[in-house]
Formats: structure tokens, C-alpha cells, sequence
């Protein structure tokens, strides 16, 4: 039976944030891939909370590059975006 609980509530918004985040990341416009960058940053806090749970926190140790990718990605994209606008 399923239950509703505080882990199982991470993993719905886990996975719904991660689909979104990939389906805007896809597009060609540099506008949806920068919510999609804004989604999937929100969308890390239930699957760190999950790292931590399971004991698998030492996978905690790897969010400083998660950090680092994703800001050169809204870099990129600003960029990006400031250069079709003119």
C-alpha cells in the first residue's frame, strides 16, 4: 500500500522538478532554458534531502560541481540570450 510519507513526497517532487527541468532545458529558446535552470536549481533541495536519508551523504560532497556546472550553464544562457535580443 502506498503511504504518504515525508521521503516518498521527496521523490514525487524530485522526479516532477527533474522531468520539467529536462523538458525546458531542451529548448531552442535561451528564455525556457534559463526556467529550466531556475527549476532544476529548486529541484535539488528534495533529492539532497533524499542523499541524506538513504545514507548517502557523502554524494552531498559532489554539489559544489552540481553548483559550478549549473552556473556556467545560466552564464552561458544569459549570454546567449542577451545576443538574440539585440
Amino acid at each position: 500500500m502506498f503511504e504518504i510519507t515525508l521521503f516518498n513526497t521527496a521523490q514525487i517532487f524530485d522526479q516532477l522538478f527533474a522531468f520539467v527541468c529536462v523538458y525546458l532545458l531542451t529548448s531552442l529558446s535561451a528564455k525556457v532554458r534559463f526556467y529550466g535552470f531556475v527549476i532544476g536549481t529548486i529541484g535539488f533541495i528534495p533529492g539532497t534531502y533524499l542523499l541524506v536519508v538513504t545514507n548517502l551523504w557523502w554524494l552531498v560532497a559532489c554539489i559544489p560541481i552540481w553548483v559550478f556546472i549549473n552556473y556556467k550553464g545560466i552564464i552561458n544562457n544569459w549570454r546567449e540570450f542577451k545576443a538574440t535580443e539585440n
